[in-house]
Formats: C-alpha cells, sequence, structure tokens
C-alpha cells in the first residue's frame, strides 16, 4: 500500500513539474512572438513616418536600442527611446543609424483585451539620445550638479505636462458640453414640432 501511495506521489510530482515547465515555455513563446509583433509596428510606423517626411521609401529598419523612458512626466505615458539601422535591401549595408522618439497609446477594447496604436513623435540627435540611455542605465556617472539640473528639467517637464493635459481635459470637456447643448436642442426642436403638427383644413365655400 504505502509502495503505491510512493508511487502516485511520485507520477503527481513529476506531472506538476511537467505542468510547469510547458506553461513556461508557453509564456515564453507567447512573450517572444507578441515582442516580435510590437516591433514590426513600431518598424513599420518609422518605415512610413520616413516616407511622409522624407520621401524615401525601401528601406528596412533594423533595430539597435529600445529604451524606456523613465521619470514623472513618463509615469502614465509609454515613451521609448528608439535607435535604429536604416539599410539597403539592395546592398544589406547600412545607409544610417538614427534616433526616434516612439510613444505607445493604450486602449481598452473590452473587459479583458487591450489594443496598442504606436506613434513617432520625433526624429531625434542621435548623440544626445546615446547620452540620454547612458545617464539611465547609469553607464554615465554625473556630477551632483548635473544631476540637481538632471531633476529640474524633469520637474519642469512634468510640470509642463500637467499644464498641457489640463488644458486637453478643458477642451474635451468644454466640446462634450457643446454636444450634448446641441442635443439638448435638437430633442427640443422635435418635441416642438411633434407638438406643433400642420392639420390641414378645410375652408367651407359659400
Amino acid at each position: 500500500m504505502a509502495s503505491g501511495n510512493t508511487i502516485m506521489m511520485v507520477a503527481l510530482f513529476v506531472f506538476i513539474i511537467g505542468f510547469v515547465i510547458w506553461s513556461t515555455l508557453t509564456s515564453r513563446k507567447a512573450n517572444k512572438k507578441e515582442k516580435e509583433k510590437r516591433y514590426q509596428q513600431v518598424r513599420d510606423k518609422i518605415k512610413q513616418y520616413i516616407a511622409i517626411n522624407e520621401s524615401r521609401k525601401n528601406l528596412r529598419i533594423e533595430f539597435e536600442k529600445v529604451y524606456s523612458r523613465r521619470g514623472a512626466e513618463y509615469k502614465y505615458r509609454d515613451v521609448f527611446d528608439v535607435i535604429v539601422h536604416l539599410v539597403s535591401p539592395k546592398t544589406q549595408e547600412i545607409i544610417e543609424v538614427r534616433a526616434y522618439e516612439v510613444e505607445g497609446l493604450t486602449t481598452k477594447i473590452n473587459k479583458n483585451d487591450y489594443k496598442t496604436d504606436w506613434i513617432v513623435n520625433a526624429r531625434l540627435d542621435l548623440e544626445e539620445t546615446k547620452r540620454r540611455i547612458a545617464i539611465g542605465e547609469k553607464e554615465i556617472k554625473l556630477t551632483k550638479e548635473e544631476k540637481k539640473q538632471l531633476r529640474l528639467a524633469e520637474k519642469a517637464s512634468a510640470k509642463q505636462l500637467q499644464q498641457e493635459e489640463k488644458i486637453r481635459l478643458k477642451e474635451a470637456k468644454q466640446k462634450s458640453k457643446e454636444q450634448k447643448k446641441n442635443l439638448d436642442i435638437n430633442h427640443e426642436r422635435r418635441m416642438h414640432r411633434s407638438k406643433h403638427k400642420f392639420v390641414p383644413t378645410r375652408v367651407k365655400e359659400n
């Protein structure tokens, strides 16, 4: 009896270990697939940005570095510094190395699903971007004065962003208010027409 219980325990243990390994591999595969999908979406957006602003097409985009910005002003925003290689499909040579600011705008589709739309905000100065990434990853040590200036710049940027957000909210509320007012006016007109229907009358002839 004890031997049978031991076999069952071993079998259960093997099953649990196998399930954990399978779940981990499946999760990694799904994450890798999702990452590749995001990268392809960003590639397409950068290509589109170059095509619109420079009328250049048929370029291959390869990523060198993707860095997520940190700080108070990016608490509720997904903004990335993206360094890419522009590659010629014909020669397979790197034409140019560039940096772009890319932002992900996530919206809720339904109860459990979300959708992220990627936009290219601007082309950045390559050396400044590399320096910002190096500072963020602590590859460059700043002096106390430089750290102080960086904090002040971040606070100023966060304050400006907050003010811009307030203006956007105010404009959105005003727009919503105007739309509601127009709906109320239209409803009132419909009600007025329904209460004062035109009724033709026949004039009696003498």
